[in-house]
């Protein structure tokens, strides 16, 4: 019977999350690079939410594997990135050149 009772240890969020949003904000190049982005960014900030919900309520029924201070500071970073991503003006592709070459510094070609 206290098998089915212990308490179920959550996933640990992983330490290179917010770096890797931060890298494919910076990668966006249109809008559905954007939206990708902005739900995975809003996914992992609802579960670090979740995970604050649970330290703070004391449940019994999971364990969180990291600290509220820890969460906190992942929580502001994910806020930040979404609002980094939200920021990005996309081109409409009727506005964008049909050639867009970069030629070097200096090039007089």
């Amino acid at each position: 019977m206290g098998l089915f009772n212990s308490p179920k240890k959550l996933k640990k969020i992983p330490s290179d999350l917010v770096s890797y949003i931060q890298i494919e904000t910076e990668a966006i190049r249109d809008s559905n690079d954007k939206m990708m982005i902005s739900s995975y960014c809003l996914s992992k900030l609802d579960t670090v939410n979740w995970y604050l919900e649970l330290l703070e309520t004391g449940s019994e029924k999971y364990i969180v594997p990291q600290s509220k201070a820890h969460l906190e500071m992942v929580r502001d970073q994910l806020m930040e990135c979404h609002k980094n991503i939200m920021s990005v003006k996309i081109a409409r592709p009727g506005e964008r050149p049909v050639l867009d070459i970069k030629y070097p510094k200096g090039y007089e070609g």
